[in-house]
């Protein structure tokens, strides 16, 4: 999917506290519904349904047509039951982080954390050998949220390129007279320009009007879908061989990826236990999403079968309708760019200007801007190594998405609740929570590494082919 950051950061955060340095001594350590604290409230917090509709638009995306591409890599059945299971894992480690926050959040106080903070809080709060670790952890993380982001606008610009050149051909009736890499080059120019704006309420009613496009370019696709001849189930491949499932579950992880929304959201919320529970904002938006996604991805793939391409707009018809919307989701990717970029600066630019004297205004005032020139370098570099939405989505899926929405998850869940457990004597529980998560980072970590190299196997071929 190109990944639906562009919504995502459009929560707003409220100020943060600052982090305790050592943990607290509390009477219970067991997960944040047991905290001897009351549940955290904001009076300036947005509502459940507020928060429902954010989360929601933030994870539908243009990414959404992607995934008949995981049905194709791992058979009909083989990703439609993937679809439930990446689902589910993502919105089970979702939680995790939640009740890591909030569990954190309650015993020092009511504080904000973002996905970075929380992982540095979790390792000081912890075990003796594990704070000196905490710096560590914060800056793993956002290395991970750094590789993911800049993959986000890698995948965004191969996608932008590839309808830029079906609207060519419609309108020319002939392909472009330039290559991809050439039309990717092209692009480059105005996406730069475009992200040089610094200005965040500017940029974020540009993408707040792209989330209409969306929902417009779903129902059209939903229609061509059902109106299509689809090819018998049976004729398909109910599943292939691990390094097509290991493909398919990059692609989905990449699709379902949102643990970098979800602190930020929970932050913004008026009662923070809105996020939690089996009928919680979290767990109804993810189940809606997941409908979708099933649905898109089966019936994309039984409509296009083995012909499906990166994304379900590339194989519509071309008509003035079909690229018109083809078009508008140029528009709206190359509008969120400025946002996806935004981000990451934000998340750089204090480390980068601590480092150099306040006397030096200039440099100050000219460091956003070679930052920004230097990671849209990096992305475009990527793009004219990888320019393939197959091979780019799972690649960006399978390492820093697997490593933000399964493995940290895991490893954070343990670190912040197992010595509390242990302390109490709650030994069942110990263990309980060591099984599972240790389970999740080990699968974590296997699929990591399968995925890694049939993603690299899979462009080493495709390059040779070429």
């Amino acid at each position: 999917m190109t990944k639906n950051v562009s919504a995502k950061e459009d929560v707003e955060l409220v100020a943060k506290m600052p982090l305790m340095s050592a943990p607290k001594e509390t009477k219970s350590t067991k997960e944040p519904a047991a905290s001897t604290s009351t549940a955290i409230l904001r009076s300036n917090g947005i509502s459940a349904t507020a928060g429902l509709i954010n989360f929601a638009c933030g994870m539908v995306g243009p990414g959404c047509f992607s995934v008949p591409i995981s049905f194709k890599e791992a058979g009909l059945w083989a990703g439609f039951t993937l679809v439930f299971i990446v689902g589910f894992l993502s919105v089970y480690s979702m939680h995790k982080i939640v009740n890591c926050s909030q569990f954190l959040a309650k015993k020092n106080g009511d504080q904000t954390l973002d996905y970075g903070e929380m992982a540095e809080a979790a390792m000081l709060n912890s075990y003796d050998w594990a704070r000196k670790y905490a710096k560590t952890a914060k800056v793993i993380v956002n290395a991970c949220l750094l590789g993911f982001q800049l993959g986000v606008i890698t995948v965004s610009t191969i996608f932008a390129v590839e309808h830029i050149i079906e609207i060519w051909e419609f309108i020319a009736a002939a392909p472009p007279p330039f290559s991809k890499s050439v039309m990717i080059l092209m692009y480059f120019v105005p996406q730069m320009l475009l992200n040089f704006i610094g200005h965040m309420k500017l940029i974020t009613v540009l993408c707040l009007c792209g989330n209409v496009i969306i929902f417009a370019a779903i129902a059209l696709i939903s229609k061509e879908l059902m109106q299509h001849s689809w090819v018998p189930t049976w004729q398909l491949p109910a599943i292939r061989g691990v390094e097509g499932i290991s493909l398919a579950a990059g692609a989905l992880i990449y699709s379902f990826e949102g643990q970098a929304m979800v602190l930020p959201l929970e932050n913004s919320l008026k009662h923070a236990e809105d996020m939690r529970g089996a009928s919680g904002l979290l767990s109804t938006a993810m189940n809606l999403v997941t409908l979708l996604y099933a649905f898109l991805g089966f019936f994309g793939y039984v409509t296009f079968g083995n012909q499906v391409q990166g994304s379900l707009t590339l194989n519509l018809p071309n008509s003035v309708l079909t690229v018109t919307i083809k078009a508008l989701l140029v528009l709206k990717i190359f509008l969120g760019s400025a946002l996806q970029l935004f981000v990451v600066v934000q998340m750089l630019l204090p480390s980068l200007r601590s480092s150099f004297s306040k006397d030096r205004k200039w440099l100050h005032r000219l460091l956003p801007y070679a930052l920004r020139l230097f990671l849209m370098l990096v992305s475009l570099s990527l793009a004219l190594v990888v320019p393939n939405l197959t091979q780019i989505i799972p690649l960006v899926g399978i390492t820093s998405g697997l490593l933000l929405s399964l493995i940290l998850p895991a490893f954070l869940d343990s670190i912040v609740f197992l010595p509390g457990f242990k302390k109490q004597g709650e030994m069942f529980k110990f263990y309980q929570k060591l099984s599972i998560n240790g389970t999740l980072f080990v699968l974590g970590w296997l699929f990591l590494c399968s995925g890694l190299y049939s993603s690299i196997v899979e462009i080493v071929d495709n390059n040779n082919d070429s």
